[in-house]
């Protein structure tokens, strides 16, 4: 993957999501080409956690063979793709309840929150290819961190909604915060020729773009 750019890097990566299985990614960290996730598990236990481990060794992840290295208490994971700069950290979901405020309530509404990162992850890839095609140069490199920020409709929605799907609609609205690391003035320009401009962003930021990509909130430095 080495000099491939942030865009292979978001290729391997989607996939690595999506052959790890529906795991709720808490956060998401890319750095130019160095990409790093924080993971809920699905093991309702330690316990369960060798046997998760005990599937996956050995197995194609992303087209690579993955390293996993379970913590003494069995309740961390940390997994490394092989030829890659992409890792991960996967933890039980009693510490990520446990953790500050910061961190969204765990629900049903997480169950969609795997295909919609990929979704974003796989567009910006694409945007990113067409904008090295157009522009020539290096594979442009960026910084993108995935955040959950508290929907202030949240309560409104929740009141509005049958008893059966409230544990459906999120708390949070998931945004993807994409800063310029390595990228020439032309790149730049022929990558916000797609991006509209969905909404302001209040205080310092306003001078991002904020735009939805495929149900994802993405902003965008100029």
């Amino acid at each position: 993957m080495s000099g491939g750019g942030s865009r292979a890097a978001l290729v391997v990566g989607s996939a690595f999501v999506h052959d790890l299985g529906s795991l709720f990614p808490v956060t998401m960290n890319l750095a130019g080409e160095e990409l790093a996730f924080t993971f809920v598990s699905s093991c309702p236990s330690p316990d369960a956690v060798a046997e998760w481990v005990r599937l996956r060794s050995g197995t194609v992840v992303a087209g690579r063979v993955p390293r996993f290295f379970v913590d003494a208490n069995g309740r961390r994971i940390r997994v490394e793709l092989a030829g890659s700069a992409i890792r991960a950290l996967v933890v039980l979901a009693d510490e990520v309840t446990a953790a500050p405020a910061s961190v969204p309530r765990l629900g049903r509404w997480q169950d969609q929150m795997p295909c919609r990162v990929r979704g974003a992850m796989d567009e910006l890839a694409r945007m990113l290819s067409r904008c090295h095609h157009r522009a020539g140069g290096a594979p442009p490199l960026v910084d993108l961190d995935l955040a959950y920020r508290p929907d202030r409709e949240y309560e409104t929605r929740v009141a509005g909604a049958h008893e059966r799907v409230r544990a459906y609609i999120a708390p949070v609205r998931p945004v993807l915060a994409l800063r310029w690391r390595s990228a020439t003035s032309a790149q730049r320009k022929a990558f916000l020729a797609e991006v509209p401009d969905d909404a302001p962003v209040r205080g310092w930021l306003r001078r991002r773009r904020t735009t939805r990509i495929l149900g994802m909130e993405v902003e965008v430095s100029p």
